[in-house]
């Protein structure tokens, strides 16, 4: 089912709820296209860049059915997706149930080297949690619409399509400002990131270097808070 939002510029952002198996290997495409040189992802693969598609196919099959998956098409290319985010909301988190590891994790974690499996059990599933808690608060991340991936085209950067994209969970989060205090907040490992985040208005809370046996990578977390003004 998709649920159609209005036009932006020239594109049109919606929200996927039972997105095609074509859907998801055009996206997973796209992740490793833009990622595949990222220390941070090629650490979350235990060194093996091979293993992208499997993660990130993984993640938006049980976001886009628990959470929530939203794309951006060009009309001039029907049909072609230019940029897309996946977000988990308040009260619950990626891949926490047997139902969401069932969709790609447990596969993922099977072929992963075994240096990769040590690295998640003994620093990033220890130093990951641990800074955001540090940063946001012990039920900052809870409270929040996390926000797990956002991938724009290189050609279509720089053309308000990952604001677009950010919107309709924005409006959720205006909309319940005087009820309740949830957030949108995420993390990243680019520093051109930061710039393209802070200028949307979104606040740095923090940031970190990860350690890893496959280099240093950098964390960052950011949040953005309601309008106080929305009714």
């Amino acid at each position: 089912m998709t649920t159609h939002l209005a036009p932006v510029k020239s594109y049109t952002v919606q929200r996927v709820e039972e997105p095609s198996e074509e859907l998801i290997n055009e996206c997973t495409t796209l992740f490793t296209e833009l990622m595949k040189d990222d220390n941070a992802i090629i650490s979350l693969c235990g060194g093996d860049p091979a293993l992208l598609p499997l993660m990130s196919g993984a993640m938006l099959r049980a976001g886009s059915r628990f959470g929530e998956f939203y794309t951006a098409t060009d009309p001039e290319a029907p049909g072609r997706v230019v940029g897309y985010t996946m977000w988990m909301p308040p009260g619950r988190d990626l891949f926490d149930s047997e139902e969401q590891r069932k969709m790609g994790l447990i596969e993922f974690m099977e072929r992963m080297p075994e240096a990769g499996k040590e690295y998640y059990k003994s620093i990033y599933m220890v130093e990951w949690p641990k800074f955001v808690n540090k940063v946001l608060g012990p039920t900052g991340k809870t409270d929040s619409w996390w926000m797990h991936m956002a991938m724009v085209r290189p050609e279509y950067q720089k053309q308000g399509i990952a604001t677009a994209l950010m919107q309709p969970v924005r409006d959720k989060i205006d909309l319940k400002a005087t009820q309740n205090k949830e957030t949108l907040a995420w993390s990243t490992t680019s520093e051109l990131n930061v710039r393209i985040y802070l200028s949307m208005d979104a606040e740095l809370k923090g940031g970190r270097m990860m350690p890893s046996p496959w280099g240093k990578w950098p964390l960052y977390v950011f949040e953005v808070e309601p309008q106080e003004s929305a009714v």
